[in-house]
């Protein structure tokens, strides 16, 4: 089954991981952006974390294929990504296919003050009028 997600962090895979190496700088990360100190990194290393945040909600329960890397939408406001799982009914039932991972990711902690809103709630919020992040299942037509 194929799924979208859209969310209001900065979830931008930078590729950022391990520690900061000075000796390694300047570098591009892999978003292009320039790391060329532990400020520049770090910030970098933030987005990857967020990142890697919402891709571990998503493997909690199934196997992920076809992840895409989240890109911003035109607005620059929503970071959004596609993603594939093996089975039918992995994160819900067929009357509402995203209900368990809605479920997952409510009140999960993440990280702002990136390129995002800095407003946005400290934590995902699956519902209501501070909702920042949304999952829809996508149909695909064979």
């Amino acid at each position: 089954m194929k799924f979208a997600c859209q969310t209001l962090f900065d979830i931008t895979a930078t590729g950022i991981t391990g520690h900061c190496k000075v000796a390694r700088m300047p570098f591009q990360d892999h978003a292009g952006q320039v790391i060329r100190d532990s400020e520049t990194w770090n910030r970098s290393r933030n987005q990857q974390r967020n990142w890697e945040t919402i891709t571990q909600i998503l493997s909690l329960r199934t196997q992920l294929f076809e992840l895409t890397d989240p890109i911003q939408d035109q607005t620059g406001t929503r970071w959004m990504f596609e993603f594939e799982t093996e089975t039918d009914g992995t994160y819900g039932p067929e009357s509402d296919p995203v209900s368990v991972l809605r479920a997952d990711a409510s009140g999960v902690p993440m990280l702002r003050d990136l390129d995002n809103n800095p407003d946005i709630d400290t934590v995902l919020v699956t519902d209501g009028p501070r909702q920042n992040i949304w999952f829809a299942p996508i149909s695909i037509n064979i």
